[in-house]
């Protein structure tokens, strides 16, 4: 990415206010219409493409070396088109008009270019360690794949972060960024020179030293270099080494009559890795067709031969760029089964528990509705209560009356009259 500087000047006066050709970021009409209408359309279907990847990757079945690699793969380009969608929306109206956006805007956009390029070229090295991780396991299955252990995620991951990390960080110290109010502050203009270049802001004169001078010159054709082109053609050389190893082990997978169990197994076993190496090959392919011509562009950027045409050739290269990163989950389902059999599988489990979810939701709803309607109404529980147990004492206290008159009854019988005297019954 680079950064587009602007052919305004900045003018002091407190109460100018600037034009709206001011607070445009693109050079022609063709970058205008790339960065408002097309690339914001590859970036929304490139996030959700790069989540889908890393929700059918990251299953517990699916947790293979290859998978965890690409996994990486899928989170740097998440994080890559993040990074391009401020570019994206200062080309809109609203932004543009908004003196907030403008000055976050200014402020960021060298760390947000520093962003958009490391993850570019951590994505380069991640792709060639996936095809080479995926040529070594191929054309050694048990015995090297076991020994090489700087091929682990664990391992790999975190040095392609930091060097990449490291070597793009120049582009923290090759401009530096102005900014001030106009208008009677509703309008914030930014500005961004190269530190090497020979104009200044207010036509003052560029303090810095040679020494740190030549240190931004130099540090782009070394980033373009080795994080650039030796990555690109170290793909394309390990790529056309993994296509013709899968055309020269096409002839494994053809069916025998008869074959032990171990033999079958193991044709499995490879049949399987044959399947992955596809999917890596076509994603490693479209890697290649789409970050080449970027490569060789912003590779001789840097001389004048070429400076004029960058202009033009520079919007059509982050557009391939961008569609690289967005077909990944495109060539996932073309060329893997499995990929599509576990993505649907977990789409109809998502929907699955949505309804129930929503099932419980209303059923909680509803005993809430009940036991409200309940409390709302306490006297009449209460009336009714005491009614209740008045009726059943009354019955229960007329039942125990005649049960104890029936008892002396019978007892009257049984006794002498002389008893019944002494005692002082008396009955008529």
């Amino acid at each position: 990415m680079n950064i587009s500087t602007f052919s305004t000047p900045l003018p002091p006066a407190y109460n100018h206010c600037l034009s709206e050709k001011s607070f445009h970021y693109t050079n022609n009409d063709l970058e205008w219409f790339i960065m408002k209408f097309l690339l914001p359309l590859l970036i929304l279907f490139g996030i959700s493409g790069n989540i889908l990847n890393l929700t059918v990757l990251t299953t517990p079945n699916m947790r293979t070396r290859s998978n965890k690699l690409l996994c990486c793969l899928a989170l740097a380009d998440i994080i890559c088109l993040l990074a391009m969608m401020p570019h994206c929306l200062a080309h809109y109206e609203f932004f543009w008009r908004s003196w907030w956006f403008h000055r976050t805007y200014g402020h960021h956009k060298i760390s947000i270019m520093w962003i958009n390029n490391w993850t570019m070229a951590a994505a380069s090295w991640l792709v060639f360690v996936i095809c080479l991780e995926r040529l070594i396991g191929i054309k050694y299955p048990l015995s090297v794949r076991k020994q090489v252990k700087i091929m682990q995620p664990r391992c790999v991951i975190p040095i392609i972060i930091t060097i990449t990390g490291l070597v793009t960080s120049y582009n923290l110290f090759t401009h530096e960024c102005r900014g001030s109010f106009f208008c009677q502050n509703t309008q914030y203009h930014a500005r961004c020179l190269p530190i090497d270049g020979i104009s200044w802001f207010g036509k003052g004169k560029n303090e810095y030293s040679e020494i740190y001078k030549d240190f931004v010159r130099i540090s782009p054709k070394i980033s373009a270099v080795f994080m650039v082109m030796l990555p690109c053609c170290l793909v394309i050389l390990s790529n056309v080494m993994l296509i013709l190893t899968l055309r020269d082990r096409k002839k494994l997978f053809t069916p025998n009559a008869v074959g032990s169990t171990d033999s079958q197994y193991a044709g499995m076993q490879s049949k399987t890795e044959h399947k992955v190496t596809i999917t890596v090959t076509a994603i490693v392919t479209c890697f290649t067709i789409t970050q080449s011509p970027s490569a060789l562009v912003n590779y001789f950027s840097h001389y004048s031969i070429i400076q004029q045409s960058f202009l033009y050739i520079s919007p059509i290269c982050t557009v391939l760029v961008i569609l690289g990163k967005s077909l990944n989950f495109v060539l996932f389902c073309l060329s893997s089964a499995n990929f599509r059999q576990r993505l649907i599988h977990q789409t109809k489990q998502g929907i699955l528990r949505k309804k129930t979810t929503s099932r419980s939701v209303s059923m909680v709803t509803a005993s809430t509705v009940v036991m409200e309607q309940i409390q709302t109404r306490p006297n009449t529980n209460r009336r009714t209560n005491s009614s209740s147990q008045l009726l059943t004492r009354i019955p229960a206290t007329s039942q125990q009356h005649r049960t104890n008159s029936s008892q002396s009854m019978m007892t009257s019988e049984n006794v002498p009259l002389k008893e019944l005297t002494r005692r002082g019954t008396s009955f008529v």
